[in-house]
């Protein structure tokens, strides 16, 4: 009898990764409830093994909020952003975080509907590589579909992929592939907006502790930017 040869060995080839399916309804709430939940349980931790933290920062006020000139964030190659008149009312909240950083090295910058409107102009008119921003809406797809977007230059990143699949710990590639848009770097500012402020500020908080340092929470939402 004739003996069988096994064919000859091939290269694999590496497919694209299917972009995710859009979150539903109960995976938002879900998604909402779990992030809230993480950020309480880091703000027990940093209050249990960082007994140093200073009296600011103690568990008994999850932010301590201090007023400071949205300009400060600029990107250092833009020269002004907002007038005298809008960052006399922009404040900016410390995030307590766990232990594995410095919670107080952590701002987050909020802006009104007028700082965000000069966000928006900025990147409109020079690109997110000329102004330095990006602007992210986090809620859902279908939530979008039904306003529309802030601006056509926003892009799309629902709070889901952010809190349970940890869309800012994905590589360059990968986040790319998954949602769409180049994965914001280290030196980009990072601007998020939602419905009412509130899940942009929890989208926030996790790219913190992903590493990221400039960040940018518009407080209003679309329930304020289409009103």
């Amino acid at each position: 009898t004739s003996r069988l040869e096994p064919p000859p060995p091939t290269s694999p080839t590496r497919r694209p990764r299917p972009r995710p399916r859009p979150p539903t309804t109960e995976t938002m709430r879900t998604a909402r409830a779990a992030a809230a939940a993480l950020l309480a349980a880091g703000t027990r931790t940093a209050s249990a093994f960082s007994p140093s933290l200073p009296p600011a920062l103690s568990a008994s006020s999850s932010h301590a909020s201090a007023t400071s000139s949205f300009a400060a964030f600029r990107p250092p190659h833009r020269p002004t952003l907002v007038t005298a008149a809008a960052a006399a009312t922009t404040t900016t909240a410390r995030f307590l975080s766990s232990s594995s950083f410095d919670p107080s090295s952590i701002e987050i910058v909020r802006v009104d509907k007028s700082g965000m409107e000069e966000i928006i102009e900025d990147v409109e008119e020079a690109g997110r590589d000329g102004s330095g921003y990006v602007v992210i809406d986090v809620r859902g797809e279908e939530e979008i579909a039904y306003t529309g977007k802030i601006a056509d230059c926003a892009e799309t990143l629902p709070l889901p992929y952010i809190a349970m699949q940890g869309a800012f710990n994905l590589d360059d590639d990968d986040f790319e592939i998954a949602h769409g848009f180049p994965k914001p770097t280290m030196d980009e500012t990072i601007v998020f907006s939602c419905k009412a402020g509130i899940r942009s500020y929890q989208a926030a908080q996790f790219a913190a502790m992903a590493g990221y340092t400039n960040l940018i929470n518009y407080t209003g939402g679309a329930d304020e930017w289409f009103r």
